[in-house]
């Protein structure tokens, strides 16, 4: 998959408001179990975290891959202006 279609495949999934929907659901069921687990339950606070950190990788991952077409659309054009 090049460039262009990733950085539109991110840009759909971001747009998406079911995706977006489902991505805060898990994050505030991630958050909800780490805020309420007792001090002995570090085992469900590890995977809550895990959770979180997971979700804000994708975030990064979809953010990569709509920069990523940004700066080479940015790289075109300073190419053309120096021809």
């Amino acid at each position: 998959m090049n460039i262009n279609e990733k950085a539109a495949w991110a840009k759909r999934l971001r747009a998406d408001e079911a995706f977006q929907m489902f991505m805060a659901e898990v994050r505030e069921d991630a958050m909800q179990a780490f805020a309420t687990s007792a001090a002995h339950e570090s085992e469900k606070r590890e995977e809550a975290h895990a959770i979180l950190r997971g979700l804000s990788k994708l975030d990064g991952v979809l953010n990569s891959a709509i920069n990523a077409k940004a700066v080479s659309d940015k790289k075109k054009g300073q190419d053309r202006g120096s021809d």
